[in-house]
């Protein structure tokens, strides 16, 4: 009887904890949302890199995007890139990298997924041509991106307009994003540059990627390049005599600039004897900023040659930009001479008028005179 028990509490139980599963399992099922209005708007990928577009109907949160490069059934890459929020009725722009040693010429597959909570909200297989059968009507010849902006060079085969779409990139994230249409190409190369709108962290590692559209027939040419983020300025103008000096500094970067200017006067005997030296902070400079930044010595130069260094110093302390000069300075001037001339001529008007009124005066009485008589 005690055995029988036992083995009706265990089937009991073993019962119970299926049926907890199996309402777990479908409670699971019943979370994933039938219809987001969640999807892909644009798609674009070579065999090195690629970006999408995620548009969303509703407001999501929290999912994840998984994508498998493919070519001939072989599974060449795999890439999980997070998709923190995206808002009702807008957009969120990921980029994503190859890591493949594969070259080969042909078609390529990505499968592309939306998932949030093991629910699958998304699915659908996009495909590129790597390895081109014709010549491209333009090819990007180089690209530069650094902390102020990019630098593309475009060639044409034969005359073209095109799209030219650049983006600054944060991880997988586009944090800025602008583009410039109907670009005129002829038979000559194109130079196309941009500045980026918006603050960069100093150090932090981004990427400039650009994409050329094409019209009739279609076709897209990808670049991107990756930099560090990092201040700079040079000096564009100085002016130094012996009271003081001044240095303009001009903003090249992104990245907010608040360093200091190094004024340091020596002997132009070849000694590098230091005479004075004066550090003054910087106004905050961005890309296309300039401020001048002055220094007055603590006591008037003596008249003689001297060599002054102007030093920009960066954020961390490294030396940006640095100009060498010399400064002529003159003696003062005699002030007590100049004054007591000053002075000499000053009266000479004073003495001639009052001889003049003298003169006159006599000149009419006399004449009176004459006229009685």
């Amino acid at each position: 009887m005690l055995k029988l028990l036992k083995m009706r509490l265990f089937l009991v139980f073993l019962i119970s904890f299926l049926l907890m599963l199996a309402f777990s399992g479908s409670s699971l099922a019943q979370e994933c949302p039938e219809d987001t209005g969640i999807g892909i708007t644009d798609f674009y990928s070579d065999i090195e890199s690629g970006d999408l577009t995620v548009y969303s109907a509703t407001e999501l949160e929290g999912m994840e995007l998984e994508l498998s490069l493919e070519h001939e059934g072989e599974v060449l890459d795999e890439k999980t890139l997070p998709v923190r929020r995206v808002a009702p009725g807008s957009n969120a722009i990921k980029v994503f990298e190859w890591d493949t040693d594969t070259r080969d010429d042909g078609r390529y597959t990505v499968d592309v997924r939306i998932l949030k909570d093991d629910c699958e909200l998304y699915t659908n297989t996009y495909s590129f041509v790597h390895g081109r059968q014709v010549i491209p009507r333009v090819t990007v010849d180089d690209l530069i991106a650094n902390s102020e902006g990019f630098s593309l060079m475009i060639t044409p085969v034969q005359p073209v307009l095109v799209d030219v779409n650049y983006m600054l990139v944060d991880g997988s994230d586009v944090i800025y994003m602008n583009e410039q249409e109907r670009v005129a190409l002829n038979t000559v190369p194109l130079e196309v540059s941009e500045q980026w709108n918006t603050l960069l962290e100093n150090g932090r590692e981004y990427k400039g990627r650009v994409k050329v559209k094409m019209y009739t027939p279609s076709d897209v040419i990808g670049s991107m390049q990756e930099f560090t983020a990092k201040d700079d300025v040079f000096i564009s103008d100085t002016y130094q005599d012996e009271i003081g000096a001044s240095a303009t500094i001009d903003g090249i970067s992104q990245v907010p600039f608040e360093g200091s200017v190094r004024f340091t006067v020596m002997n132009n005997d070849g000694s590098g004897t230091i005479i004075e030296s004066i550090v003054r902070d910087s106004p905050i400079l961005l890309s296309g900023d300039d401020e001048t930044v002055e220094a007055i010595w603590e006591e008037r130069l003596p008249e003689g040659t001297y060599r002054l260094s102007i030093e920009v110093i960066g954020n961390d302390g490294d030396l940006l930009d640095v100009k060498e000069t010399i400064i002529e300075a003159e003696a003062p001037r005699n002030v007590t001479n100049t004054t007591n001339e000053t002075e000499t001529t000053n009266q000479s008007p004073g003495f001639l008028g009052t001889h003049s009124i003298v003169i006159i005066v006599a000149a009419i009485f006399v004449l009176r005179l004459k006229k009685r008589w």
